[in-house]
Parts: C-alpha cells; sequence; structure tokens
C-alpha cells in the first residue's frame, strides 16, 4: 500500500491561468476550480506514473520471498531520496534494517536483506517542489484536462490527442 503522507499545497496550475482560459471573470466557483485543477493534476500523475510536484510516501511491502535477499520495486518513480526503510515486526514495534538503493528501468528498488518482516519504505518523489520549474507540456496538460472536466463528461477527459501525446511523452513505464 502506497500512503501519501505529505505533499506541497501548490498547485500544478495557477487558478488564473484555469480561468482566463474558460473565460471565467468571477470568483464564486473559485474553490471548484481548484478541485479541479486538483482532479486534472492528479489524472496526469497517474497516467505518468509520477508525481509532479514533490510528495512523501510511506509504501508498505508484505511479499513473502524466501530468497536470501529483498528486492522491492517503489510503485512510484521520480524518486528523490529515501527517507527510511524498516521492518514492521508488529503494531507498535518498527526497526530500522539496512538497504541499498538501485535504479533499474526508471524504477527505484530497494535491496534489502530483510525477507521475514513485511517492510515500510518512506520515501520523496516529484520532478519538482517549485511550481517555475514544471514542464510547460505538464501544465498544458492539466490546463486540457481541467477544461475537459469542466465542459465535458469525464470518459472525454482523456481522449485529445495532445493529451495522449503528452501522456505517453512523460510516462515512466514503456511496454512494447
Amino acid at each position: 500500500m502506497n500512503l501519501i503522507v505529505q505533499q506541497s499545497d501548490k498547485q500544478v496550475l495557477d487558478i488564473k491561468i484555469l480561468k482566463e482560459h474558460l473565460r471565467i471573470d468571477h470568483n464564486h466557483e473559485d474553490t471548484y476550480l481548484k478541485e479541479i485543477i486538483s482532479m486534472a493534476t492528479d489524472i496526469l500523475e497517474k497516467n505518468i506514473e509520477k508525481p509532479i510536484l514533490k510528495k512523501t510516501y510511506r509504501y508498505t511491502f508484505y511479499g513473502n520471498e524466501l530468497s536470501p535477499t529483498r528486492c522491492i520495486p517503489i510503485p512510484v518513480s521520480h524518486v528523490i531520496r529515501v527517507i527510511s526503510v524498516q521492518r514492521i515486526i508488529n503494531d507498535k514495534d518498527k526497526e530500522n534494517v539496512s538497504y541499498s538503493v538501485k535504479s533499474e528501468r526508471g524504477k527505484t528498488l530497494i535491496i534489502t536483506n530483510d525477507t521475514k518482516f513485511p517492510i515500510e519504505i518512506t520515501y520523496t518523489a516529484g520532478i519538482t517542489d517549485n511550481e517555475k520549474e514544471i514542464p510547460k507540456d505538464l501544465q498544458f496538460a492539466v490546463l486540457q484536462i481541467a477544461k475537459n472536466i469542466y465542459e465535458c463528461s469525464e470518459e472525454d477527459v482523456l481522449e485529445s490527442k495532445y493529451i495522449k501525446h503528452i501522456i505517453n511523452s512523460n510516462r515512466t513505464l514503456y511496454i512494447n
């Protein structure tokens, strides 16, 4: 299970840009538009398989391998830093384990010798923590997805050929 424990309060897209794009000149929908930007960002992040703005995650791995080492793939790419790797002994007790970090085909792997207990990994991931450094194509994709959410049904949100192109060019794992 991968849980977000901390994320930026910044947004990928400024609400002013969305309001200009939608030609909205009032403020009574601002809260709704901020939620739409968050939904659009979530949709894009799920499709490109990486967070745009930095987030801290807690991932618990329950695999029961019988090998002397355990290779645990972190389910999000663009890992910035592994904060801790701990074995979960029971509901209240955890202890640090030794580990190494390996990158393979765009994925981050945690290698540990601990195979008896579930492992909890806390890490940060994301393209940037500065909204000014967000790639323009990703901002455009969030803008278009947000526009589609505002104007269309949810089924139409990802149908734009431009959005499909941006998602495919930013996807971490390519499947042939």
